[in-house]
């Protein structure tokens, strides 16, 4: 008798978990970016916690438990950076959420959706 595995979360139908992926790209793409001024640092750290915390839903959508907690983890260091006084102090804050970032994806590669 054959018995087939049930697919992982992450490969179902609709999970989006490709929309996780891609939302975690574009958030390092934003917290890659040079910080211009005040204004755009803290628009770049609330477009890059948007992204952050859209990915931490889907992938928690997809019982990505783990890749969600990291994620939520880089949300909240990007979410810091809206709330700094100077240019200097936002770009330090944006390196530490890429830090996380990064981490949170090289995990995602080790361990796959966990």
């Amino acid at each position: 008798m054959l018995i087939l595995a049930a697919p992982a979360a992450a490969q179902a139908p609709r999970c989006g978990f490709g929309e996780g992926l891609a939302a975690l790209r574009e958030a390092e793409r934003m917290l890659a970016a040079p910080v211009a001024g005040l204004a755009a640092g803290r628009d770049a750290a609330t477009a890059a916690h948007d992204h952050l915390r859209a990915a931490t839903t889907i992938l928690a959508d997809c019982a990505c438990r783990r890749a969600a907690e990291d994620a939520g983890e880089a949300a909240m260091l990007a979410e810091t950076a809206t709330a700094e006084h100077s240019a200097a102090r936002i770009a330090a804050a944006l390196e530490r959420a890429r830090f996380s970032l990064r981490l949170a994806q090289e995990r995602l590669g080790r361990e796959g959706c966990s």
